[in-house]
């Protein structure tokens, strides 16, 4: 059977586009229950963001304005 190192070896010759698509399969794979705990960092970060938010000291953009500039930022739409 192969071993991690062995797939990975492989998984990492193929096109970027293949390779998301695997991350997104594997992904899909591993049932809710297994996912890992968000650290205590995180939470109390998300904490923080949604407390902002209620106040209403916190500006918010729609998906697809994020996308456009998460697209800008990485120079795909320039």
């Amino acid at each position: 059977m192969p071993t991690l190192t062995d797939v990975l070896a492989v998984a990492r010759t193929l096109s970027s586009a293949d390779r998301i698509r695997l991350a997104d399969a594997l992904w899909d794979d591993v049932p809710i229950e297994e996912w890992p705990q968000p650290s205590a960092e995180w939470i109390a970060e998300a904490q923080r963001r949604s407390a902002e938010y209620e106040a209403g000291r916190m500006k918010t953009a729609t998906w697809s304005e994020v996308q456009v500039r998460a697209r800008q930022k990485a120079g795909l739409d320039e």
